[in-house]
């Protein structure tokens, strides 16, 4: 549908990017269709203000239709299969967390690109089989069926758009089979090994990491998000608000810390444990000395994070598990990863029977179920009531018999 006067639009700002809206007509009504730039607000004006205008040349010329971009219009079913899905993916930035953006291109940009592109692939040519290859060829790569998963769910909701959208005729997801997600065993360390553990590292950067690893079963990213505003003293609680990821910006990676959780139940208040307490306390004073050692050399950007270097810098996720594990292997520990400390604390309250649904709350699980999948392997302590409960049904006639005698 041709539009009858010029369109008006505006950008706006949502969630640090420039947004182009649209006052498109629906059925004669006015129906605003807003829509991402993909350019962050800082020093992207012009750029942003240069899309708004051909978004609007378009939809004068092909009505809304036209809120695809003149390369798309030129290039249509021709494009190549991985420009086809960056393109999507673009497009969703300013609808999915930061960290599962940075993850879509990373996978359209590696293993995908690498697999279609040889082949000239496009969106309109992509077949069944092909992406049956492409999902073997990952299971022949040693990846789990969680990391399949992933794969087939990105490459299934670019194909259900594309479909939406008339640039294909049938999805051929459609007759994928869809990846069986791996159920995680996870190695991790008995109580014994786990002291051992902090006290070898106790002198390490990885210390304070580590010991909410230990002691709470935090991810990584909750671990280095943690802010000291979040910390409690009086109360002796904690607060488990921020995370922390790594996104490239410029060609360069930064940290990111951000108070949007992984899920509403990752964002949690905990008890302090007196022995995080006595460390925290003693880490923080730590804090107020290097500060004051080094002075205008220290960096007070992440003056509110707690796990920070000497001279004020973050620590990274990415150098809290490189790191972990080249402490194991230094001090030829039993080889179990950083997120591997989330399975041991998973582990010492299940076999003290410390009750699943506690256990999912203490983890920041968002389902049940996804607890008991995962822990429920880890000692057979949970089991010992119903065994002794059948095993007392079934003596109780021999003793009564007995009784009779």
């Amino acid at each position: 549908m041709k539009a009858n006067k010029p369109v008006a639009g505006f950008l706006a700002e949502r969630g640090g990017y420039y947004h182009t809206v649209i006052n498109a007509y629906v059925d004669g009504k006015r129906k605003p269709i807003s829509r991402t730039t993909g350019l962050p607000v800082k020093n992207n004006l012009r750029r942003a203000q240069k899309i708004l205008e051909e978004r609007k040349e378009e939809y004068d010329l092909h009505g809304l239709s036209g809120m695809l971009t003149m390369e798309e219009r030129q290039q249509g079913n021709s494009m190549l299969f991985s420009n086809y899905l960056i393109k999507y993916i673009e497009r969703k930035k300013g609808t999915i967390s930061p960290v599962t953006y940075a993850g879509y291109i990373s996978m359209a940009q590696g293993r995908i690109r690498r697999f279609f592109d040889p082949l000239g692939v496009t969106v309109s040519t992509l077949t069944p089989q092909i992406i049956e290859d492409f999902m073997d060829s990952i299971a022949d790569e040693g990846y789990n069926g969680t990391t399949q998963l992933r794969y087939y769910q990105v490459i299934g909701a670019c194909l259900k758009n594309a479909l939406r959208k008339d640039h294909i005729a049938r999805n051929p997801m459609d007759k994928v089979d869809r990846p069986k997600k791996a159920k995680y065993i996870a190695a991790y360390f008995t109580r014994e090994e786990a002291m051992q553990l902090l006290e070898l590292v106790k002198d390490d950067l990885l210390y304070i990491p580590v010991l909410l690893g230990v002691y709470y079963g935090l991810r990584r990213s909750e671990a280095v998000g943690l802010q000291w505003s979040s910390v409690d003293f009086e109360t002796n609680q904690i607060r488990i608000d921020h995370k922390a990821y790594v996104m490239s910006q410029k060609g360069k990676a930064q940290v990111i810390i951000s108070d949007e959780m992984k899920t509403d139940a990752s964002r949690r208040t905990l008890p302090l444990i007196p022995q995080v307490r006595g460390a925290l306390l003693e880490h923080k004073s730590k804090q107020e000395e290097y500060r004051k050692t080094f002075r205008g050399h220290y960096n007070k950007a992440w003056i509110n994070c707690v796990c920070v270097t000497p001279t004020g810098d973050i620590i990274s996720p990415d150098a809290v598990t490189e790191g972990f594990a080249k402490f194991i292997k230094k001090h030829n520990l039993k080889k179990v990863t950083y997120h591997g400390l989330r399975h041991g604390s998973a582990s010492m309250l299940v076999a003290n029977g410390v009750p699943m649904k506690q256990i999912q709350l203490w983890l920041g699980h968002s389902n049940y179920s996804t607890t008991a999948d995962i822990y429920s392997h880890l000692s057979t302590a949970a089991m010992d009531e119903p065994a002794n409960c059948i095993a007392n049904l079934l003596t109780a006639p021999s003793v009564e018999k007995g009784a009779e005698k």
